[in-house]
């Protein structure tokens, strides 16, 4: 008997990141004065306070991408080891000078 052995490259990848929930749901929505049932898809996140519903899968992917990157951008903002993101230390730096900035500027009258 000889074992099979599956490549790691093989496995399947989840089609969302960790976290996140995504089920096909079937809604009665009104379009046009005449309401129908639709399938649409339902997303679930633990930062999410209520569901999200969304017409078909590239929305879904294209509002989990958006949050994602909002995430690390956030995380990097505030200097949390993401200092490897592109313009992050350079973002940072003009938040922490923006309010000096705003003072010398009522101070010149502009």
């Amino acid at each position: 008997m000889s074992k099979k052995i599956v490549k790691k490259s093989t496995r399947k990848q989840p089609e969302f990141p960790r976290g996140y929930k995504v089920n096909v749901v079937n809604k009665t929505l009104n379009f046009g004065g005449k309401p129908d049932l639709y399938e649409v898809f339902e997303v679930t996140h633990k930062t999410l306070d209520r569901p999200k519903i969304f017409v078909d899968k590239e929305s879904v992917k294209k509002f989990i991408a958006a949050s994602e990157s909002a995430k690390v951008e956030a995380k990097a903002l505030s200097l949390k080891g993401y200092q490897h993101v592109k313009g992050v230390v350079s973002q940072h730096k003009e938040v922490m000078v923006a309010p000096e900035l705003e003072e010398i500027a009522k101070s010149l009258g502009y």
